[in-house]
């Protein structure tokens, strides 16, 4: 009897044992689902805070890496118009201002005095109107773009202003100083070349140039062959007496020693 009695006993704890574990386990189920729910706002809010500070980085990083590709498209091209230089004794070839002949614009000079394919177009330029400069001026759209860049017409062998004479770069006194090549803005079509002559002030002056394009900054290759990023500020303060554009006054900017 009392063997008995024992058995109910423990059936009855093992029983009530067995009731508690299911509703222990329920309970702990419940509070699980509850905590991942949380845990998973939790992470939803971190990865949320994470894209906003990671985003402008990447978008920084990706504007920091056109502007390198730009800059590098740059010096190619001073590094062809140094050889080009060499071997025409000093004579900087011409724009489209004065001539109709694809050939003879100075982009497809340079293309030939370079190992690599002459890299003219910037990854930051949008324009939707590139075109192969190689192809007859009859052949292509109205609204044709070239390049990103375009020469200073005042170093044009054909130009009026200066009559030619400075396109002879050993009569640059300071051809580190003077500017051959710039970025012009993405609007610009069947135009290689920019009047500097023209400007009047500054606001006019970043009419010509893609001064925004990187920063508030632009790429320039200068006479000598080397490529820099300047704001155009950098570039001309007429009221203040620099100029890097006019050639007649870039010998003396910054003031020599001599």
């Amino acid at each position: 009897m009392s063997g008995q009695g024992l058995f109910v006993s423990a059936n009855v704890r093992g029983h009530r044992r067995i009731r508690g574990g299911i509703g222990s386990r329920l309970g702990l189920a419940s509070l699980r689902r509850a905590f991942t729910l949380i845990e998973l706002l939790v992470v939803i809010a971190i990865v949320a805070l994470l894209l906003a500070i990671a985003v402008p980085s990447l978008k920084k990083a990706k504007d920091s890496a056109r502007k390198m590709i730009c800059l590098s498209n740059g010096r190619q091209m001073g590094i062809a118009l140094s050889a080009y230089l060499m071997e025409q004794k000093d004579r900087l070839p011409p724009s489209s201002c004065h001539i109709s002949k694809p050939e003879q614009y100075w982009l497809n000079i340079l293309a030939a005095y370079t190992s690599e394919t002459l890299l003219t177009r910037c990854p930051s330029d949008h324009s939707k109107q590139f075109v192969d400069w190689t192809v007859p001026l009859e052949d292509q759209p109205k609204e044709a773009r070239w390049s990103s860049f375009a020469l200073n017409a005042l170093l044009d062998p054909l130009c009026p202003q200066t009559k030619g004479y400075y396109h002879v770069a050993s009569r640059i006194r300071r051809p580190g100083y003077c500017i051959y090549i710039s970025e012009s803005p993405d609007s610009w079509t069947r135009y290689d070349h920019i009047h500097p002559e023209n400007w009047g002030s500054i606001e006019e002056a970043k009419t010509q140039i893609a001064w925004d394009r990187h920063r508030a900054c632009s790429n320039y290759v200068f006479v000598d062959g080397h490529a820099a990023m300047l704001a155009v500020e950098q570039t001309w303060d007429w009221p203040g007496g620099m100029c890097l554009w006019f050639p007649q006054y870039a010998p003396g900017w910054p003031p020599l020693n001599d």
